[in-house]
């Protein structure tokens, strides 16, 4: 799960040097959906949008209700009833926003975080760098025994975008300084995924790439863009590469497209599809603070709460998309 992975980075050349020329080399290799959406805007509404396939609130997050968050179900929590090792892996404190909690009720086991990294390998307000926690991840992996269902939210490109590499790009404005941050990091997973195609589990294993939300940088002028965010399939397990699916889907559909292949019940994320399935009918939905976002064939609605009305629409997008998101954040509260 790539920190602040917008989909608009993908595009981004400067003086012929590419923000991520390691993920655009490996879109290649397995099924690239390149038109996905986050649900929220944040990490705490990142994380049970993607692992509980749950739509994120305007303005809060299920998380911070452990009551009602308790009663999500969490893929890693099927995944550890059928005996997988389910580690957690993430530079910075788990414990931020409530994260952890929810992370421990789904079943998370263990969760690496800040605390177990040295302070030599800490940016100045986060935590570890992601090369540094990437090292860690394969060497866990590599002494499991168990198949394992494995997480690792990434944190370099969180803001101050501090790097422990020189930079790539010049300049000190919050761009350039988003854009190096995720240069590094994408630097970091081509690596990673290099690694782990030497490793004897690899012919069996699945690798998602996503992020858990997109960004408001660089700027297009289409509040729809900032919740775009890649998502790639990669691994010797997948039956197909080389694909590129450009229907709109969303990070919801992560847990029932997951649970689809594995033989689980879809039914226990009802908010999210399996995107493989050819009959299911594509849409995303997004919110943000006091608005939401709605997706599917006919275009692209984001729609203002306060002022009760559409502010970007494109397409043919209109009251139809409107009457979706509306019952969409009735239900979820």
């Amino acid at each position: 799960v790539w920190e602040s992975f917008t989909e608009k980075a993908l595009h981004v050349s400067i003086n012929q040097q590419e923000v991520t020329p390691q993920f655009n080399r490996l879109k290649k290799e397995g099924i690239y959906f390149s038109n996905m959406y986050a649900s929220g805007d944040r990490t705490y509404k990142g994380l049970p949008a993607i692992f509980s396939g749950y739509p994120a609130m305007p303005n809060t997050t299920i998380i911070h209700s452990p009551s009602k968050s308790i009663k999500l179900e969490v893929l890693s929590r099927l995944f550890k009833e059928k005996g997988y090792a389910t580690p957690f892996f993430y530079g910075g404190e788990p414990e931020f926003a409530n994260i952890k909690s929810y992370l421990l009720q789904g079943g998370f086991d263990p969760i690496i975080g800040k605390n177990d990294f040295d302070d030599k390998d800490m940016n100045s307000k986060w935590g570890a760098h992601d090369g540094v926690v990437m090292k860690r991840v394969l060497e866990d992996l590599n002494k499991e025994t168990k198949p394992f269902f494995a997480a690792w939210l990434t944190l370099t490109s969180h803001e101050p975008f501090e790097t422990p590499v020189p930079i790539v790009f010049k300049g000190t404005d919050t761009k350039t300084k988003f854009l190096n941050s995720l240069q590094y990091t994408d630097q970091v997973v081509g690596e990673f995924i290099d690694s782990c195609k030497r490793q004897p589990w690899w012919n069996n294993t699945i690798v998602i790439i996503t992020g858990d939300h997109g960004h408001l940088l660089p700027e297009t002028g289409h509040r729809a863009d900032d919740f775009r965010t890649p998502m790639l399939w990669l691994g010797g397990a997948l039956a197909q590469k080389g694909i590129v699916i450009d229907k709109p889907v969303s990070q919801l559909d992560i847990a029932a497209t997951i649970s689809a292949q594995f033989g689980f019940d879809q039914a226990k994320f009802p908010f999210s599809k399996n995107v493989f399935n050819p009959f299911t009918k594509p849409w995303a939905f997004f919110t943000f603070n006091d608005g939401f976002g709605f997706v599917d064939s006919s275009g692209r609605l984001v729609y203002d709460n306060i002022g009760k009305r559409p502010i970007e629409r494109e397409g043919n997008s209109g009251p139809g998309q409107v009457r979706a998101g509306k019952a969409m954040m009735e239900t979820v509260y």
